[in-house]
This record gives C-alpha cells, structure tokens and sequence, in this order.
C-alpha cells in the first residue's frame, strides 16, 4: 500500500503489518480522519476478540489518530421546514415533464420523525406500524414507538421505548390511516436506503455552513431539547445518549448551563485582608 504522500508500505498480511506507520499510511490512504478512525476502531475491535476467543497469544496495538471535535452543525427549524416542504413538493420529472408524483415523500416523512425523535437513521427505517420480527414497531394506540425490534440484541447503541411527541403522533395516524405499513416506504415496499436521496436534497436547498448529513438530524434534535430546557437525565433516556456524553456534547445548549456560576461571580465579596 502505498500512502497518497509518502512512500510505498509493504503488506503482507500478517500481524507484524500493524504498526503506527501502516496504520497511519492507512488514514491518508482513505483520505477521510473521521472514517478512517473508524475503520481502525472496528480492526483493534476484531484483534481484541481474536485475542478473548485465544486465537492471538497477545493483544496487539492499534494506533488510532486523535478524536476529531464533535459536529457542531445543527439545523434551524426554519431548516428543517425548508427541507422537509422541498421533498413533499417535489415531483418526479420524466422526458415528458414532472408527471405529478411525490418521489421524495418518503424522504419529508424521514426528516420529521428524526427532528422530533433524534433517533438514529437505521431505526427509523426499521420501524413499522405493523408488529413484525426484527422491526420497531411504533404502537399508535399507546403513543409509543419501540425502536428496537423484536428479538433483536440490545447493543452500545440503545434504543429506548419513547412516547411520541403530539403532533409527530398525528403525522404517523394520518400516514397509517393513508395505508402506510411502513414508517418510511417507497411505493409501499420499506426504504433500506436514502443517502444518495437525502445528498441531493441538501444540495438543492443551498444550506449554508458545515456539511449536512443524516446523523446532522439526530444531533438537531439532541440540541432542540437542550435549548429548550429538557432536564438531561430525561433527555439521556429518550434519545439513547449516555448521560456524560450528552453534557458533554450538548449540556452548553442548556438555558441553566453555568448559571449558577455566573450568579456568584455577579455578586463578589469583599475580600478579607
């Protein structure tokens, strides 16, 4: 392998091929830190299981470059509506002009349950109104959604039950009522997929500043709840979030952030000589 700047790294495969420089050939390889970070996390994972199941005789290091900052971009509502009215007016254009159908509804339908909720992409796409193996399934009658589905293993990523805000409830009656079996579905089959969709969709409306993604939704949502006050144990249960992971991504969004602080440097002693 060789680095896009520097010179060629021999690999051959075996262990002894981890090192800082081939890890870090590696990184410029890809050209991307947060992805390749990464890719390494997932390979020192791997290596430390080989190691547990006695398949390694010892653990072996895997460099990885430092953390890269938390995304900082989030959307406004005025965003938000602006993405979501874009896709619901949007009409599939063929040789002969638009023909009238909403191609990107399934995409509105999205962006408004993961600005509401802050749930992660895959879940939204797994959720279903219908109770069915391996799906969230979102109960309409109660107001809850359960985002990990049937007799699938919980993992690092929870997926806490969540009751549903009013009108996203509302949203997801009229949807069902309209024979939607799906949460998000495309011509009535579910979308597995809509990042190619969702890319072209910020690129039409011409957000401005830092690079909007789909997680940019979840993290707009965490923000929203900050803003608005939302006590952060609570907040640390609806959306999944360690509680220590929220303050510290999140917890400076918060009206009371530091105000006791300020307080007492509003109001100084005298100090004694």
């Amino acid at each position: 392998m060789r680095d896009r700047k520097g010179p060629k790294i021999k690999i051959t495969g075996a262990m002894s091929d981890l090192k800082t420089a081939s890890c870090q050939a590696y990184l410029k390889y890809v050209g991307y830190a947060r992805s390749g970070r990464i890719d390494l996390e997932v390979l020192r994972a791997a290596i430390n299981h080989a190691h547990r199941e006695q398949l390694l005789d010892r653990p072996i290091a895997v460099w990885l470059p430092p953390k890269a900052p938390p995304r900082e971009r989030w959307l406004t509502r005025d965003e938000v509506a602006q993405l979501v009215w874009a896709a619901w007016r949007y009409r599939r254009t063929q040789v002969s002009g638009a023909d009238g159908w909403g191609s990107r509804k399934h995409l509105a339908r999205w962006i408004l349950v993961a600005a509401y909720t802050g749930t992660r992409k895959s879940a939204i796409l797994n959720a279903s109104f219908e109770r069915a193996f391996g799906r969230g399934h979102v109960d309409l009658t109660q107001g809850l959604w359960h985002r990990r589905g049937q007799g699938v293993r919980a993992t690092k990523k929870r997926q806490p039950p969540i009751p549903l805000p009013g009108p996203l409830l509302a949203h997801m009656k009229r949807w069902k009522k309209n024979g939607q079996k799906f949460l998000v579905e495309f011509d009535g089959k579910p979308v597995e997929r809509m990042d190619i969709a969702f890319r072209r969709l910020v690129a039409e409306c011409q957000l401005e500043g830092e690079k909007v993604v789909p997680h940019t939704l979840r993290h707009t949502a965490i923000t929203w709840a900050m803003i608005n006050g939302m006590d952060p144990y609570a907040a640390s249960g609806y959306f999944g979030l360690n509680l220590q992971t929220l303050l510290e991504n999140y917890g400076h969004y918060h009206p009371n952030h530091l105000k006791e602080a300020a307080a007492a440097m509003a109001r100084p002693r005298k100090m004694a000589n």
